[in-house]
């Protein structure tokens, strides 16, 4: 288990560097609330993994399946709320958003596979 919590640490380290360094070299694709995206996706995502360790460890697939609709649902409340704050280029925001939120579903699933693996 210590190895998937290094590699969650990587993979949170990765993208707060990597959406950095994307903003520092001045991309146009790359919205000025990135850092706001990815620090959110992060914190919905240690509270899922928090939430799916502190209960029962049955139903493990049930758990992770149920938490990313729940984070869905968070995730068009985040972005509604920056709609309403009044953002100028929604589109570019919602793109960002949804390319960091895709990031982090891949990662959930490859670590859920190599659960099921491990399982086996």
């Amino acid at each position: 288990m210590k190895v998937l919590d290094m590699s969650n640490l990587f993979f949170y380290l990765g993208l707060i560097f990597l959406s950095g360094f994307l903003l520092f070299i001045n991309i146009s694709f790359i919205n000025e609330f990135i850092f706001y995206i990815v620090f959110f996706n992060i914190i919905i995502d240690l509270l899922f993994k928090f939430l799916i360790e502190k209960f029962d460890k049955g139903l493990v697939i049930l758990k992770t399946i149920l938490s990313t609709f729940i984070r869905l649902f968070f995730s068009i409340i985040f972005i509604l709320l920056f709609h309403f704050y009044g953002i100028e280029n929604l589109l570019n925001f919602i793109l960002n958003y949804l390319i960091v939120y895709l990031l982090f579903i891949i990662f959930e699933i490859t670590i859920l596979l190599l659960n099921l693996h491990h399982i086996k």
